[in-house]
């Protein structure tokens, strides 16, 4: 019960940097931190974390190359959307992050999954999406 708490309490405090740094976007308190641009590069980060995260379970089935493929792709398209304009970067990284979840449900990994395990990739999901979201809204207003 313990290590669940734990790893539960490292999810959450994943989630700081991007909610911190959408609130250091909206209110600009510290001028010399570009924000969004530190936003884009944690997300890039996490999002490469949790395509490596399947690793060791996609090595598990017998059909391994699609899966690999698509935990590959995503910390690449996420590479390659950072050189394009901030509001492509974060409509693309909020869709990579959609396409992780739904892709761990496609590939059947969410059965494979603890149900606390599951149940707290599904709430940190719905938070960073909500952030991009937030960001994403302030940069095209």
């Amino acid at each position: 019960m313990h290590s669940v708490r734990f790893l539960q309490g490292l999810g959450y405090l994943g989630l700081l940097p991007f909610m911190l740094l959408t609130l250091l976007t909206f209110f600009p308190i510290w001028p010399q931190l570009d924000a969004l641009t530190m936003f884009q590069r944690y997300s890039a980060i996490i999002l490469g974390f949790m395509a490596g995260v399947l690793w060791p379970v996609w090595a598990q089935q017998a059909s391994v190359r699609p899966l690999a493929l698509f935990a590959v792709s995503l910390p690449v398209l996420s590479f390659l959307a950072g050189l394009l304009p901030a509001s492509y970067t974060l409509a693309i990284e909020l869709l990579l992050f959609i396409a992780l979840r739904l892709g761990e449900r496609w590939f059947a990994l969410d059965e494979q999954y603890h149900p606390s395990y599951l149940q707290l990739r599904r709430r940190l999901t719905w938070v960073v999406v909500a952030c991009h979201l937030l960001m994403l809204g302030l940069l095209l207003s």
